[in-house]
Formats: structure tokens, C-alpha cells, sequence
């Protein structure tokens, strides 16, 4: 029986209140809706991590797995850092807690775009920490790193400060930072086996959408001739700023940043989208005058366009559920992975790329498994998508779920389904399975383990009381007056 190597999860959202891993209470200001209260940890969190302690225990004496949390673990964007913080602390004290650790004392952290400030912060103090004072006056700088290097090695570690500062405080003997450690890789993580013929790569997928490229497409736009990206840290060079203001930052900026958490729920609602175009419309026409057109005329035009604009936003962000990756999705991830991801494995691994290639994203909230052809690889890629634990819609959507991707110590890989939502509230969500669609002996030995249903059971029955509470949580918000 193979050791378990690497634990994969991403799409936490710890501290977001729509996250089932986040414990919600009544609203203080005695609202109907309810509030994040991180001070405990959800009854899904609870089972979560009984369904780990499970599926790891089956290694008795064997080196614990490395836990790799692959992007938006910490919600940065819609929630105050206090209060993930805080959930983060639950989840480190049910799997982490000293002497009863579940993972290896050594945890990658791969930001997505919800946490995208931990690299920027990260990679800012070690440029400060560990670059500049290897430097004396009149040297020529390096400019600050964006990417650390596919397969580790001259731009990392990057320790995760924050992270290493909260692990802290749950033991003394962390004090001294050596144990446990966060270490920041970004946005690429792989690892390869000692004939490298095999790799697996990590990524959080952020950047297979559109939106999260705006910057390189309005530079294409406002400069036609020019030739786009095709490695990594030209792309994220490019973007990062972007993604770190409205996806890490913007949320948290006072009570207007309760107000973009309020638009973004607000998309998942037509007559809340149509109610918020025509504000907008309103206080545009109200503010600027429109040289080309009669004032009926006006607000009409105005509502038309806002509407369309808040509408396409709506479809790209909150409302594509039907297929687990939209059009825009599926074009942006073969682009990354014919390109971004391609050029890195060669440039990070002598030139080669190994015939046995995975790679496991999440971003989308919607979990699958699939075998794809992508130019530049011998083989098909296997692709894993490790969905989120989130309710980001008011309708019931049976393709939006969370899986524990686990990888072995021959660099097989499977997906440990934990739940996909049900058609409707009122029924039950799907029961931890492993996905077959990708088949190897670390499968055949997870569906083996799963035989003792207790635990399994346990975390359906969590989930499954948690999500109408989440969906009636929603819906709540959404009623709010912008």
C-alpha cells in the first residue's frame, strides 16, 4: 500500500460567510440574517477534518503527507483578515493540534486570487529580508520576484508570515519559527519523480478566466501590435496589481467593503442585478450629461448599457453552473496550459517536459476529472479540479462541490469527492466517493478505506443541514438595500 504524499484543498474561504467551513450566528444588530462567528468551528469543519484523521490513519507509522492549501484557503477579499484569521485558527486546531498532527509540519500555501495579498506581502518582506541584505550600496537590484520557481528552487521558500505568526500562538514551542512552517509557492507548485518522467503540478486556476487577465487584454487592445505573454511571470507581472486590489483588498476597505460584498451577492439575483443597474443609471445621468443624446433619451440608454455590463459580469462571475467550465473557462485553461504552464515546465526542468503530466486547479467551485489532449505533451494531460466549499447561488447547483485531491508516493492521483449539492434542498447531498473517471491503484486503495462509512456519513449529514441555512443566508443578504 502506497504512503499518501501530498493533501490538496483548495477554495476554503475561511472567514467568508457563505463558506460551510465558516460556523454562522445570529447578526448582533438582531437582522434575520447571520454573521461569520469564528470563534468555532463549523459542525462541517468538525466532520471535515474526522474524515482526514480517518483517511490518514490508515498509514500507521508512515511519514505524515504534506498539506498543500491551494489557493483562496483564506478569504481576503469579503471578509476582515481578524475574522479568517480566526477560522483558520479552528481548522489548524483540528489538524494541526500538537502531537496529534495530521500533515507534515511543512504546509504549502499556493495563493489564489481571494488571498492573492499573502504573496504580495510575502514576497515584498523577502525581497526586503532575504534579498536586499545579501547587497551593498551602488549594486544593481533585482527587481521584486513574481513567480517562485515550478519545481522550488532560486526564488523560494517564501515564508507565509502571517500564517507562521498565527500557528504561533497555538503552541510555545512555535515560537521560535521552526515548526510548523508556511511556505508560499506561486502560481505553480509541481513535483516530479526521481526519473522525472512524472510530475504533478499545483495551481489555484485563477488565471485560465478572462477577468483575471484584464490587464494583459487591455494592453492588447490599446496596443494591437504587441505580443502577449506566454510565461508565467510576464503574465502575473502584468496582472498582479489587479488581481490583488479587487480580489484581495477592495473587500476590506471599511464599509465599502462591505458594499462590494453586497454587489457581489446581488449578481446571483435578476431583480436585485436590474434594481442595482438602474441606481447606477440614475446616478450617472444625475451627474454627467450625455452631449449626444436628448435627456428622455438618456437614462434609457444608460440603464441599457449598465444593465448589459452588470449582466455580462453576473454570467462570467456567479451565474454559469450548467457545465463545469464556462466557454471562457474551458479557452483560457487550454491557452495556460499550452502556454503559461508549458513554458515553465521546460524552463524549470532542464527543457523536458515528462511524459506523465497532472495538474490539479480548483477556482471554480465545480470538481471533476478528466483526461484532455493539449499541445506540447506527449500524453493527455489529467486534469483534477478540487471545486470549493462555498454557496455562492440561490438555486440549487448539483455540478458545485468539494473534493480532497490526493497524490501518492509514485505520483498517483485521485479525487476524494466529498459532497457535490443535490438537485434540491430538500434532498440530501451526494456521499463521499472516490472518482473512478481517472483510475490507478491509489483509487482502488481509497475506495477501500471508504468502507468504513461512520465518519463519511457524518460529514454528509453536516453538509447536508448546512446548505439551505447557507442558501436562506443568501438570499437574506441579497435583500439588503444598496
Amino acid at each position: 500500500m502506497n504512503n499518501i504524499r501530498f493533501v490538496c484543498l483548495s477554495d476554503l474561504h475561511l472567514g467568508a460567510e457563505n463558506s460551510i467551513l465558516t460556523r454562522l450566528a445570529p447578526a448582533s444588530d438582531g437582522s434575520a440574517r447571520s454573521m461569520a462567528d469564528p470563534a468555532r468551528a463549523s459542525d462541517v469543519m468538525v466532520a471535515l477534518a474526522g474524515c482526514l484523521r480517518t483517511l490518514l490513519s490508515n498509514n500507521p507509522g508512515r511519514q505524515k503527507p504534506t498539506l498543500v492549501l491551494n489557493g483562496d484557503a483564506l478569504e481576503l477579499a469579503l471578509a476582515d483578515v481578524n475574522v479568517a484569521a480566526m477560522v483558520f485558527e479552528r481548522f489548524m486546531e483540528l489538524t494541526m493540534k500538537p502531537g496529534e498532527e495530521l500533515f507534515d509540519k511543512t504546509i504549502y500555501y499556493n495563493p489564489g486570487n481571494h488571498d492573492h495579498h499573502l504573496w504580495e506581502a510575502g514576497r515584498e518582506a523577502q525581497y526586503i529580508e532575504r534579498y536586499l541584505p545579501t547587497t551593498k550600496w551602488g549594486d544593481s537590484l533585482e527587481a521584486p520576484w513574481h513567480t517562485t520557481k515550478m519545481f522550488l528552487g532560486e526564488y523560494d521558500p517564501v515564508p507565509c508570515y502571517l500564517l507562521d505568526a498565527l500557528i504561533a500562538r497555538m503552541e510555545p514551542k512555535y515560537k521560535d519559527g521552526t515548526e510548523p512552517r508556511f511556505l508560499m509557492v506561486y502560481p505553480n507548485f509541481g513535483v516530479r519523480s526521481d526519473d522525472r518522467s512524472k510530475c504533478v503540478i499545483f495551481s489555484h486556476g485563477h488565471y485560465v478566466e478572462s477577468i483575471y487577465r484584464l490587464m494583459t487584454g487591455l494592453r492588447s487592445t490599446l496596443f494591437p501590435g504587441r505580443h502577449e505573454p506566454d510565461i508565467i511571470w510576464d503574465l502575473e507581472s502584468e496582472n498582479f496589481a489587479w488581481v490583488d486590489f479587487f480580489w484581495s483588498t477592495l473587500g476590506r476597505s471599511g464599509d465599502f467593503g462591505v458594499d462590494v460584498e453586497l454587489i457581489y451577492d446581488k449578481l446571483q439575483s435578476s431583480p436585485q442585478l436590474k434594481a442595482m443597474a438602474d441606481n447606477l443609471a440614475d446616478g450617472i445621468a444625475r451627474k454627467y450629461k450625455l452631449p449626444f443624446l436628448p435627456g428622455a433619451l438618456e437614462r434609457t440608454f444608460l440603464n441599457s448599457f449598465v444593465s448589459l455590463l452588470i449582466h455580462d459580469i453576473a454570467h462570467r462571475e456567479a451565474k454559469h453552473i450548467d457545465t463545469p467550465l464556462s466557454p471562457d473557462a474551458e479557452a483560457g485553461l487550454r491557452r495556460f496550459i499550452e502556454a503559461f504552464l508549458l513554458n515553465q515546465i521546460r524552463s524549470d526542468n532542464d527543457g523536458n517536459v515528462p511524459p506523465d503530466v497532472t495538474f490539479i486547479f480548483g477556482h471554480t467551485h465545480k470538481p471533476f476529472e478528466l483526461v484532455r489532449t493539449y499541445a506540447g505533451y506527449e500524453t493527455g494531460v489529467k486534469l483534477f479540479n478540487s471545486g470549493g466549499w462555498v454557496v455562492d447561488s440561490l438555486a440549487p447547483a448539483p455540478l458545485h462541490g468539494g473534493a480532497v485531491i490526493l497524490v501518492d508516493e509514485d505520483l498517483n492521483t485521485a479525487s476524494l469527492r466529498i459532497y457535490n449539492q443535490s438537485a434540491g434542498d430538500s434532498e440530501a447531498p451526494s456521499s463521499p466517493h472516490v472518482s473512478e473517471v481517472i483510475d490507478n491503484p491509489l483509487v482502488q486503495q481509497l475506495k477501500l478505506i471508504l468502507a468504513d462509512t461512520a465518519p463519511w456519513n457524518a460529514v454528509t449529514q453536516a453538509i447536508t443541514a448546512e446548505i439551505p441555512r447557507q442558501r436562506q443566508n443568501l438570499g437574506q443578504k441579497i435583500q439588503e438595500q444598496c
